[in-house]
């Protein structure tokens, strides 16, 4: 087993499926838990994601206590504004890329932590142009854009 400071992650495209096309979630299922058993089968933690051809896994231990991973596709017709204004309290013009910013990590926090993350954090997550690991609240976070139209958040504590 290994040790773990930062969780191991991958994110891999479906074969056979353009970026956005929904493939069957059975064959997107499968394929995140086999990733997962690649990055590490014994992890004592791990996460998965998929969505629109894209899948995402994360693996980690000790010393790490919380995981989670999400990934999306960046789709312009999503209602970001109404989205932003529930989960934030009130209406604000966010650019598709910090609204997926701040979706995913919502998404990576709620699977480490089993509740929703204050809207501070969402706000901090969705500003967040760094490809390096940053404190956000009592976690660590780190953001990519994996593919051109996609956005991840890694979550851990």
């Amino acid at each position: 087993m290994l040790k773990y400071t930062v969780p191991l992650f991958a994110v891999r495209r479906l074969e056979g499926f353009e970026p956005g096309q929904r493939p069957p979630k059975a064959l997107e299922s499968a394929a995140t838990r086999a990733l997962q058993a690649e990055l590490d089968p014994d992890a004592t933690l791990f996460s998965r994601s998929h969505g629109r051809g894209l899948i995402a896994a994360a693996v980690a231990g000790p010393p790490v206590t919380r995981l989670g991973i999400d990934v999306e596709w960046i789709d312009p017709r999503r209602r970001m504004a109404a989205i932003a204004e529930h989960y934030l309290g009130a209406a604000e013009t966010v650019n598709p890329e910090q609204f997926y910013r701040g979706w995913t990590f919502g998404e990576a926090w709620f699977k480490a932590f089993g509740r929703d993350p204050e809207p501070a954090l969402i706000r901090i997550a969705g500003g967040n142009a760094s490809a390096e690991p940053v404190a956000v609240g009592e976690a660590w976070l780190l953001q990519t854009l994996p593919e051109p139209g996609f956005v991840m958040s890694l979550v851990w504590r």
